[in-house]
């Protein structure tokens, strides 16, 4: 008897919890589970049918007796309420199922919008995806996007993301200028398009990897953080009129952390050789750069940079060689001389990652080492099966002459 009383005394509990905390605890569990809350109590019955969020995923439903579509046609026929927030991402669904599940999407208030094509084949985004208004977040993967004619833009959206989509220069560029309140944009390894031309005047953050001949950051004075991971650059092209650091660091009046990868770093390279320096970019405190150290374009490029960034606060270089360093050597070192009167004086943490050939990273050091007198802590990271051929790289470190007075050196292995 007491048994008995102890438990409908629990359940009395989860009964007469507040709607807010139930509603809490649903969104946290897999959709599976979510529905069987129903048998808790009658005020749980229908609870989980008025979840404004609707995850269709391989962890959130299990399908060893119904097939995928008939669980995700069942759970929306029997939903009550709105829904902001929808997610699909499942292999071998037939498209006209999920040109179905997005028209009925697309009749709600959905605000986010995740669609995510496990398979090879692209899924062309159907049209009425291109009526919700209300969307903030859209997330496509492995699509084919060609918008309507009628297509007028996302006037609410605040973040895009597409991964292996394909679309066009023209697209792309059309459908970030008709969404006016884009804060955050993420291109990766996308096809069809030469041309990354972005026009969104509230852009905070840009991600993007893959490919592209030029890049245009227009009307942009809110983007504060860039990431660019270029996969080629072909600087057999032909010449560029005038320098690529030039004319892009012109667009990013107020950029605040930059990633940038050695191919990126050889497109800023191209070009004809500075004849005077960017405007400062006076806001840039974080820079993550990849260089190739047997490159004499590409180190001047990378001290270019440091030069018109005087707020420049973190500084991180992964450093290597496209070919055997000593061949290059003397065409290397060249640079230095030219730079002996550089001075960083915000420049507090370095680190240097040096998969290989070290000594090849080390002018670079020197040169950080004597232009820096703010450094407090500068990070050697070297692999581990390095060679350090015929001295020892700390003692050679705690030899270079350095500007600031109050420096920790910390050399360490690469992890894995």
């Amino acid at each position: 008897m007491k048994e008995r009383k102890r438990m409908e005394m629990e359940l009395d509990r989860i009964s007469n919890l507040p709607s807010d905390v139930t509603e809490k605890i649903l969104l946290c569990l897999p959709i599976r589970d979510a529905v069987r809350t129903s048998v808790l109590s009658t005020k749980w019955r229908y609870k989980s049918a008025m979840l404004p969020h609707l995850v269709f995923d391989p962890q959130s439903i299990s399908t060893q007796h119904q097939t995928f579509a008939n669980v995700v046609d069942h759970l929306l026929l029997s939903h009550i309420g709105p829904v902001y927030k929808f997610k699909l991402a499942r292999e071998h669904v037939s498209f006209r199922d999920i040109d179905r599940w997005i028209l009925y999407a697309s009749r709600n208030s959905i605000k986010e919008f995740i669609l995510e094509i496990l398979g090879r084949q692209r899924y062309k985004v159907p049209s009425s995806m291109f009526s919700c208004q209300d969307l903030t977040y859209l997330e496509l993967h492995r699509c084919l996007l060609q918008p309507p004619s009628t297509f007028t833009g996302f006037k609410s959206l605040k973040s895009l993301k597409i991964v292996r989509v394909t679309l066009t220069d023209d697209v792309l560029e059309n459908v970030i200028v008709r969404c006016p309140l884009l804060e955050r944009l993420t291109v990766e390894w996308c096809y069809d398009f030469s041309q990354l031309n972005i026009n969104a005047p509230n852009l905070q953050v840009l991600r993007f990897m893959g490919d592209f001949e030029d890049v245009n950051i227009l009307n942009t004075s809110n983007l504060v953080d860039v990431f660019i991971w270029l996969r080629k650059f072909d600087h057999r092209r032909g010449p560029c009129r005038s320098s690529n650091l030039l004319k892009l660091f012109a667009q990013l009046p107020n950029i605040h952390r930059l990633y940038m990868n050695s191919k990126f770093t050889k497109y800023l390279a191209a070009g004809s050789l500075l004849e005077k320096l960017p405007k400062p970019c006076l806001h840039l405190q974080f820079l993550i750069v990849r260089v190739g150290i047997d490159d004499v374009k590409d180190i001047i490029t990378v001290i270019c940079l440091l030069r018109i960034s005087p707020a420049l606060e973190e500084l991180e270089v992964f450093a290597f060689c496209r070919q055997t360093y000593e061949a290059e050597v003397g065409k290397v070192n060249s640079w230095l001389d030219d730079n002996q009167s550089c001075s960083f004086t915000q420049l507090r943490h370095v680190k240097i990652h040096c998969s290989q050939a070290v000594e090849g990273a080390l002018d670079l050091i020197r040169f950080l080492l004597l232009s820096s007198p703010a450094l407090e802590t500068m990070t050697v990271y070297k692999h581990p099966s390095t060679p350090l051929e015929g001295y020892d790289l700390a003692t050679k470190l705690l030899r270079f002459r350095r500007a600031s007075l109050n420096l920790e050196i910390i050399l360490s292995d690469l992890a894995g």
